[in-house]
């Protein structure tokens, strides 16, 4: 009995330090994450189409609150042409988890939208997908939920 707790003793010890390294290197994907996270929310004030082009990768999928869908350049082309622009956000409740190569945001925001002259305010959850590539993390999806209540 007392070489199992032993044994078991040994292998935690060994294992914490390697399990500090790991949460390390989260916690740098994390901040890197939400770095872009803020990078694309200025793009989208700022109807930035040069800065988008490069958080999205050329896959991506945009999920309106509304169940549109858009594809990169079909969302983009929007922004650059004034039929959709962000008059105002909020955001809040941000979480980062990170799978490996692969990162997940969720978050709740509030935007001020005028979309093809119609002003849509939206009160919603939001999901982020974001793909670690071999230039950097690529927002792949972007999914809303408006909130109804």
């Amino acid at each position: 009995m007392k070489r199992i707790l032993l044994l078991a003793v040994i292998i935690a010890l060994v294992s914490l330090p390697a399990f500090a390294q790991e949460k390390k290197a989260s916690n740098g994907v994390e901040q890197a994450v939400l770095k872009l996270e803020q990078q694309w929310e200025d793009a989208l004030l700022k109807s930035d189409a040069a800065a988008l082009e490069k958080l999205y990768d050329d896959t991506m999928v945009y999920t309106h609150s509304s169940g549109s869908v858009d594809n990169k350049s079909a969302y983009i082309a929007a922004i650059k042409s004034g039929a959709t622009k962000y008059q105002s956000m909020k955001r809040d409740d941000i979480k980062v988890s990170v799978y490996g190569n692969t990162a997940l945001v969720t978050g709740h925001w509030e935007v001020h939208v005028l979309a093809r002259g119609n002003k849509i305010d939206t009160n919603a959850r939001y999901i982020h997908v974001y793909v670690k590539q071999k230039d950097g993390w690529k927002m792949v999806a972007h999914q809303a939920t408006r909130i109804t209540q």
